[in-house]
């Protein structure tokens, strides 16, 4: 059992920008001034279309009609095609919340289908949305308290934000913009900073701070450098250390070769259910990864608004959870003129996805609860103004309400669709001229599950050749 506690102003936070606030305080007046025997019908009638369009304001997400859109395509290797899709598609497979969703994942697309100029000029516009959307107020999306989290607009977890930059410096090192890949090197180091801030727990990307160091690297800018790279050391003895990052490359050409490997997980519906309890007190059941039964207390002062001292309050919601898929493509064997290479994983966004699901999830918890109970309570005044006298008529009311109060509480399953397991890297100092080059994909026991076409790579004297290499399946 797990015991957690938060401070009464969370709550009274939470339910002074609520429209159920509203809502609520519009029912008391009413039942107040009107007695329940000579409520006329148009008061019954106003009342019951107030509630509908509260039960109906929750817009589902496409989440997974985009997923199984294009994971076929992608899994294939053709990206122009799953580009295509949601080109043809938008409307369907992407809300207007989902904004930064759309430019992310079309971004990454870009990427794989090597139209790195394009790829740039999305996650552009990903980053002005996402500046746009750290400045709303979160007041601003008082309708997500009506509903479900799915009518806010896609604000991304912070794995995202730094894949964001990730490969947005590595579009730029791929078109040879050394000075450019600067420049989104010291965006990205502003976007931790602003993590840093804004997040209570913030699990920072090596592999972020490794490309960093490889932009001042590439620009002879050796403190800089110098600094990233410690940085990089210093976030990546949280969990894995490629052998890599080592010691600071002293290369003067090479080739580096970017492997995408593998599925990324993608998230499903965690359950939980229990009550909610006049002393403040939420006790909360769910099923853990293994499948037994696991309970949850948290201390919740004032839930229920202002002046609640109800009877408990029996509940049901869901929060999003990380789901695993199985992947065939798991490293790269590399063979520059016939010597053979493996890259090393330096990111695994299983990893990250989990670890900032599990620093949101007590807020999370938090949130969607008071949700559920300032949305129940409000349903139950709302049903108690509609009563009719007609003993039929009012049970299709309470059951209609009952169910569609339920029934709105979905878990946000959005999250970026185009995303690898891991990312991998390999670097090989090579001489100048002329060197050829083969790419075999592994799986996790080592076996052969695919190729890319050998090809020959020109290198000059002091350049740094990227190869890029997507295998999402």
């Amino acid at each position: 059992m797990r015991i957690e506690s938060y401070f009464r102003i969370n709550s009274r936070y939470l339910w002074s920008y609520s429209p159920f606030s509203i809502l609520n305080s519009q029912l008391s007046n009413e039942a107040s001034n009107v007695q329940s025997s000579t409520l006329n019908s148009q008061l019954r009638t106003k009342h019951l279309f107030l509630l509908l369009a509260v039960l109906l304001a929750s817009c589902a997400s496409p989440a997974k009609l985009r997923m199984e859109r294009i994971s076929k395509p992608i899994g294939e290797g053709n990206y122009e095609a799953a580009i295509e899709n949601i080109e043809k598609n938008k409307k369907k497979l992407y809300n207007s919340e989902d904004a930064l969703l759309l430019e992310f994942d079309m971004g990454v697309l870009l990427h794989y289908n090597q139209d790195y100029k394009e790829s740039i000029k999305h996650f552009a516009r990903a980053e002005e949305i996402l500046d746009d959307l750290y400045t709303r107020s979160v007041s601003n999306e008082a309708a997500a308290l009506l509903t479900n989290d799915n009518v806010r607009p896609y604000r991304s977890y912070p794995f995202e934000i730094q894949w964001l930059h990730k490969i947005q410096i590595l579009n730029f090192l791929a078109l040879g913009e050394i000075d450019g890949a600067v420049v989104q090197s010291r965006r990205a180091l502003l976007a931790i900073q602003a993590l840093r801030e804004q997040e209570k727990k913030f699990n920072e990307s090596g592999a972020l701070q490794y490309l960093i160091a490889l932009s001042f690297e590439w620009q002879n800018s050796e403190d800089d450098a110098r600094i990233a790279y410690d940085n990089a050391k210093k976030h990546f003895e949280t969990s894995y250390t490629p052998k890599l990052v080592a010691q600071i490359p002293q290369n003067e050409q090479e080739i580096i070769v970017v492997g995408y490997a593998g599925l990324s997980p993608v998230l499903g519906e965690n359950k939980f259910w229990g009550t909610y309890a006049p002393d403040g007190v939420l006790y909360l059941n769910y099923r853990d990864a293994n499948g037994k039964n696991q309970t949850t207390v948290l201390v919740a002062l004032g839930l229920g608004g202002p002046g609640f001292s109800g009877q408990t309050m029996t509940i049901q919601f869901a929060i999003p959870k990380m789901v695993e898929r199985p992947s065939q493509a798991s490293a790269f064997l590399v063979s520059v003129n016939g010597d053979a290479k493996l890259t090393e994983p330096v990111s695994n966004i299983k990893s990250s996805m989990q670890k900032d699901l599990e620093n949101g999830e007590s807020t999370m918890l938090l949130r969607t609860a008071g949700r559920v109970i300032m949305r129940t309570i409000a349903a139950s005044k709302a049903k108690n103004l509609m009563q009719t006298g007609n003993p039929y008529v009012d049970l299709v009311l309470n059951l209609g309400t009952d169910f569609g109060t339920g029934a709105m509480e979905q878990a946000d399953l959005r999250l970026g669709s185009a995303m690898p397991l891991t990312l991998q890297l390999i670097r090989i100092p090579v001489e100048p001229g002329r060197h050829s080059l083969k790419i075999d994909v592994l799986d996790q026991w080592g076996r052969k599950t695919g190729s890319f076409a050998e090809k020959a790579v020109n290198v000059k004297k002091g350049e740094k050749v990227f190869i890029f290499a997507p295998a999402l399946r």
